[in-house]
C-alpha cells in the first residue's frame, strides 16, 4: 500500500484529529472514528487536476470555508461541516483577522487521491447505545461523527488580509479588491503585492500577507521576492509528505440504527455548528475572537503613543473574553457528556460590537515665516493606522534654529521595519545641540518657541518629552512666543514647515483621540 492510500485509510478508519474548539462550524468530539461502522473504502477514479484559485472572503466563515477546500459543504442536511484541520487552524490564527477584515486567498491545490466509505452500515457486533451513559461512552470511543470521504495531497495558500475598521469601510475595501482582481494579474509575488499595498493605502487600511504550504516534508523558507517562482513550480513538485486537505464527515444519526438514540448528541452539535439558518456557537466564538484581536490592536496603539485607554475598552473587552470562555466551557461540558442537553449562554458582546479608533489630525500653531522650501509631514492621513511615531529629534542652533533633525518609525509593511529620516536646515550653521530619543510610549509633550516677525524664522525652540527629556536652542530675538502643552488625549506626531539655510518655519502635527466607537457585529 502506498503512502497516500495508507494515510487515507488511517483517516477513514481511525479518524481525523482536529483542534477543538478552535475550528469553526465543526463537530466537537473528535477524533471522528469509522471503526464503529462497516463498509468498503473506495478510491476515486482519478486524481483531481492541479488548480489555482482566487477567492475574496468578506467574513471569517467565508475564509474558513475557502481554507478548508469547502469540505463538508454539500451532501444534504445530514452532513456535518468539519472544523479546520490542525495545520489550517494554526494558519488561520496567524492571520490575526479582525471583525471587518477582508481577505484575498490565492491558492494552489493538488489532490493526489480521494477516498470514501460507500454503503456504510452499523457493525452488528457492537451494541447500540441505549441510555445516556452508553451514548457518552460510545462518543468517547468513536466520536460524534464519522469520516465519510477524504482528499489527500498538497496545497499552497497565500492570504492577503486587509484590516478595515468598520462595516462600511469593509464594503468599500471589498469593492476595491474586486476591481483589483478583475484587472487581472493576481499572483503570489512582489508585483501584485505592490499593487495590493497601493490599493490598501488608498483605502486607508493596513494589510498583511501570510503563506502556508502543505504536502512537503521540508518546505523552503520563502519571502516576497522568492514565493512567485516557487508558486509557479508547485504543480510539478513531488509531494513527499502528502497531507489531508479536506474531509467530509457525517453524524451517526444519519444511520437508521442510531437516528433516535443519537438525537441528544445531534442537538448539541447543532448548537455549536448551527443549522444552516442560524449561526452556531463556534461561529460566534470566532467573531468574539476577532473582536479580541481588534481590542488588542487598539490597546497596543494606546500603549505605543503613551495614552490612557478609553475606559470602554477594558469594560467591553472583558465582556468579550468572558463570553468566549463561556463557549469554551460549554465545549468542555460537551466533551465530558455529549448526551446532556446544553443551552446557549447569554451573548451580549456581539451587540456591543467591535471598537474603532476615532482620531482627528490637525495642525498646531505655526512658527516663522514664508522663506525657504516647504517640507510636509509624510502621509498624515495614514499615520495612526501605520502607527507612525516620532522616535528621535536633533537640533543645531546659534542665534536662531539652524537645523531640525527628525526620525520616524512606522509598523512593518511586508515584514520590514520602516524608518523615515529628515533633515531640515543647514549641517554647518550653529552648534549641534544633540538629540533626544523617544522610546515606546514617550512623545513630545510640550513646545516652547519664539518667532521673529521681522525676519520670519524660528528664533528659539525648546521641546520637552513626556518622560522629562529636553532639547532646545536659539536666541532671544523673537518677539512672538508659542507655548503648547499636549492634552491627555493628544499625541504630537511630527512636524511640517519650511527650511533652507535655517529653519524658516515650523508647524506641529497633532493627533487628537476621541472616545471609541463600537459597531455591532452580525454573525453568518
Amino acid at each position: 500500500m502506498d503512502a497516500v492510500s495508507a494515510l487515507a485509510q488511517d483517516v477513514l478508519l481511525h479518524g481525523c484529529h482536529a483542534v477543538v474548539p478552535q475550528g469553526e462550524d465543526g463537530a466537537l468530539a473528535g477524533p471522528w472514528l469509522g471503526a464503529a461502522l462497516s463498509g468498503p473504502i473506495e478510491r476515486g477514479s482519478t486524481a483531481e487536476p492541479f488548480v489555482w484559485s482566487t477567492e475574496i472572503c468578506r467574513s471569517s466563515s467565508s475564509l474558513v470555508r475557502t481554507l478548508q477546500g469547502s469540505a463538508g459543504l454539500s451532501g444534504g442536511a445530514a452532513l456535518i461541516p468539519i472544523p479546520l484541520l490542525k495545520i489550517q487552524t494554526s494558519f488561520l490564527e496567524s492571520l490575526q483577522s479582525t471583525t471587518f477584515s477582508v481577505s484575498l486567498v490565492v491558492q494552489a491545490r493538488r489532490v493526489l487521491a480521494t477516498y470514501e466509505v460507500s454503503e456504510a452500515g452499523w457493525d452488528g457486533n457492537r451494541p447500540i447505545p441505549a441510555d445516556p451513559a452508553a451514548l457518552d461512552a460510545f462518543v468517547a470511543e468513536y466520536g460524534d461523527s464519522w469520516v465519510r470521504a477524504v482528499a489527500i495531497g498538497g496545497s499552497l495558500q497565500g492570504v492577503y488580509t486587509l484590516f478595515a475598521q468598520s462595516q462600511a469601510q469593509a464594503q468599500e475595501v471589498g469593492t476595491a479588491l474586486e476591481a483589483l482582481v478583475a484587472a487581472g494579474g493576481v499572483s503570489l509575488g512582489p508585483s501584485f503585492a505592490q499593487r495590493l499595498k497601493t490599493m490598501a493605502s488608498n483605502q486607508k487600511v493596513n494589510s498583511s500577507f501570510r503563506l502556508s504550504i502543505a504536502g512537503l516534508s521540508h518546505p523552503p523558507a520563502l519571502d516576497e521576492s522568492t514565493v512567485e517562482d516557487f508558486a509557479r513550480q508547485f504543480g510539478t513538485l513531488e509531494l513527499d509528505q502528502p497531507e489531508v486537505l479536506s474531509c467530509q464527515v457525517w453524524g451517526y444519526e444519519k444511520l437508521a440504527d442510531l437516528r433516535d438514540g443519537f438525537a441528544p448528541v445531534a442537538a448539541n452539535r447543532r448548537l455549536f455548528c448551527g443549522d444552516g439558518a442560524a449561526a452556531g456557537l463556534l461561529s460566534k466564538r470566532q467573531a468574539l475572537l476577532e473582536i479580541e484581536n481588534q481590542c488588542r490592536w487598539i490597546k497596543g496603539t494606546y500603549q505605543l503613543y503613551g495614552l490612557a485607554e478609553d475606559p470602554s475598552l477594558a469594560v467591553h473587552g472583558a465582556q468579550v473574553k468572558a463570553e468566549r470562555r463561556s463557549i469554551d466551557q460549554l465545549c468542555a461540558h460537551y466533551q465530558q457528556s455529549p448526551s446532556t442537553p446544553l443551552a446557549e449562554p447569554a451573548l451580549g458582546a456581539l451587540a456591543v460590537g467591535s471598537p474603532r479608533l476615532e482620531v482627528q489630525i490637525s495642525n498646531g500653531e505655526g512658527m516663522g515665516g514664508g522663506g525657504g522650501d516647504p517640507f510636509a509631514y509624510p502621509d498624515r492621513e495614514n499615520a495612526i493606522r501605520r502607527r507612525r511615531r516620532l522616535v528621535e529629534v536633533g537640533l543645531r542652533s546659534g542665534g536662531r534654529i539652524d537645523q531640525l533633525r527628525l526620525r520616524y518609525h512606522q509598523e512593518p509593511s511586508g515584514g520590514v521595519d520602516e524608518w523615515i529620516n529628515e533633515r531640515h536646515g543647514s549641517d554647518s550653521g550653529g552648534r549641534d545641540q544633540g538629540v533626544i530619543e523617544l522610546g515606546s510610549g514617550v512623545g513630545i509633550s510640550r513646545i516652547d518657541a519664539k518667532t521673529g516677525v521681522p525676519n520670519g524664522r524660528v528664533d528659539k525652540l525648546a521641546l520637552t518629552s513626556s518622560d522629562g527629556q529636553q532639547i532646545g536652542g536659539g536666541g532671544e530675538a523673537g518677539n512672538k512666543e508659542l507655548h503648547w502643552q499636549a492634552a491627555a488625549n493628544q499625541v504630537l506626531l511630527g512636524f511640517s514647515g519650511r527650511s533652507k539655510a535655517e529653519l524658516d518655519s515650523l508647524c506641529s502635527v497633532i493627533a487628537t483621540f476621541s472616545p471609541l466607537v463600537w459597531e455591532p457585529v452580525e454573525v453568518e
